[in-house]
């Protein structure tokens, strides 16, 4: 009777462990083009400062601010308003369900890959090409991990029912 009782003990404990990773509201319609755009736009600012085009003049480091800072502010609104949409956010490191830890695995190793050949990419097209690349490398890979995720979240509530 006890070895129940502990058995149920545990396996609340872990549904509450595994709570922040499967109780999430979807993200909303324009996460994901929104993210692609703003991870375009990075890039190419970066191809373009990086590519020879661009002049060591005061104006070209303006230009460059005047485009980086607006996108840095546009990061952090993102943030705070992500944090009051989703409530506690999942941890990235530290102890998670086994199904949530290896969308977290291959989408790390999906993500690295992805941006080793955005970067050879970089070296041989113009920096608009590189944006437009990826944004839609970025576009393609958010909505595999939402789809992924949200289907290991589903698999981690039937495991714990």
């Amino acid at each position: 009777m006890e070895s129940d009782d502990i058995r149920d003990q545990l396996r609340q404990i872990e549904r509450a462990e595994a709570s922040p990773y499967v109780d999430q509201r979807r993200s909303p319609w324009w996460f994901a083009p929104g993210f692609a755009a703003w991870f375009g736009a990075m890039a190419a600012v970066q191809s373009f400062h990086w590519s020879g085009l661009s002049s060591s003049s005061m104006w070209t480091a303006l230009l460059m601010l005047a485009v980086v800072l607006p996108l840095a502010a546009l990061l952090g609104a993102y943030m705070s308003w992500h944090q009051s949409y989703h409530g506690a956010w999942p941890r990235t490191f530290g102890p998670k369900p086994p199904e949530i830890r290896r969308v977290y695995w291959y989408y790390s190793i999906g993500f690295l890959l992805g941006a080793a050949g955005l970067v050879a990419l970089a070296f041989v097209v113009p920096w608009w090409v590189t944006g437009l690349a990826t944004t839609a490398v970025a576009y393609v890979g958010l909505l595999a991990y939402e789809r992924v995720y949200e289907r290991a979240a589903d698999a981690v509530k039937a495991r714990l029912a």
